[in-house]
């Protein structure tokens, strides 16, 4: 059954339905028509800088291993076996040179493909084709300033076309200085249990909580000291294909340079704040 959205989101009134936070129809909608067709971020290169290494995630509910193998060269590929399913690899993230399945021990080289699989002769008869049982990779992998991204559609746009505008701001972030940036050792996870677009929305469109949610971040650094409320009232920009920025901060700037911005000013939308009610 396909939900129908086109009503759910008011723009003229800032009105969201509560509905895109609770319905499984409209969740089983994104993850086929967002999930499985965007570009998903996966991990950092300097998480997987050797040969051999390797880091567990998803792409929407689809377990992903992200490797560089042997030759140096990085792929992504679904982290199940194509014997029975069954997961392939559960650490978070390591250094292989091969993968065995822990429920019948059909083993991967850190490349994707099938090296071995028990009992071949006895079970198979030696008539199974190993070269059709490699691992499955994702549709497209490409990598931005050290970011990998992945996609699930062939036919989707190139990475750069997809970021579009967002280039910009990653750029700022992640090439503001030479040699890059890299990713310490340790994760930090949580588990919480609501919809996906919660936590999304609160670090992409929501500067109106940072004053009283991350207030003594405020008191430390971008805030009158005087009143301990912040320099400016917070931003948040639109920059296409689903992409946003929030900023609080002495002027609140998210805005790319004079020269640049001539580019950008017919696309970059504003946000108003939007209310969650029954549109």
């Amino acid at each position: 059954m396909v939900a129908d959205v086109s009503s759910l989101v008011d723009g003229e009134r800032g009105l969201v339905s509560r509905r895109i936070f609770i319905e499984q129809d409209i969740y089983q909608q994104e993850l086929e028509q967002i999930f499985a067709r965007c570009w998903l971020f996966l991990c950092h290169e300097s998480q997987i800088p050797k040969p051999g290494d390797f880091f567990s995630t998803y792409m929407g509910e689809d377990p992903v291993l992200v490797m560089r193998d042997t030759g140096g060269k990085v792929n992504a590929f679904l982290n199940i076996c194509r014997h029975r399913g069954n997961r392939l690899c559960r650490a978070d993230s390591g250094n292989a040179s091969s993968f065995s399945c822990a429920y019948h021990g059909w083993t991967y080289g850190n490349d994707g493909h099938l090296m071995a699989v028990p009992n071949e002769r006895d079970a198979y008869y030696g008539e199974l084709d190993q070269s059709q049982w490699n691992l499955v990779p994702v549709a497209q992998l490409d990598i931005y300033k050290g970011l990998i991204f992945a996609t699930f559609d062939p036919d989707a746009p190139s990475l750069l076309d997809y970021l579009g505008e967002m280039t910009w701001y990653l750029d700022v972030f992640f090439d503001r200085r030479e040699g890059g940036v890299e990713v310490l050792e340790g994760t930090q996870k949580w588990a919480v249990p609501c919809n996906w677009k919660i936590p999304a929305d609160n670090f992409v469109s929501d500067s109106y909580h940072i004053q009283w949610t991350h207030l003594s971040a405020i008191l430390t650094s971008f805030s009158d000291v005087s009143t301990g409320r912040p320099i400016g009232s917070g931003s948040a920009v639109s920059v296409g294909n689903g992409h946003g920025v929030g900023a609080v901060g002495p002027t609140d700037s998210i805005y790319p340079p004079e020269s640049v911005l001539l580019d950008y000013e017919d696309r970059i939308q504003c946000l108003k704040p939007f209310f969650y009610d029954e549109v």
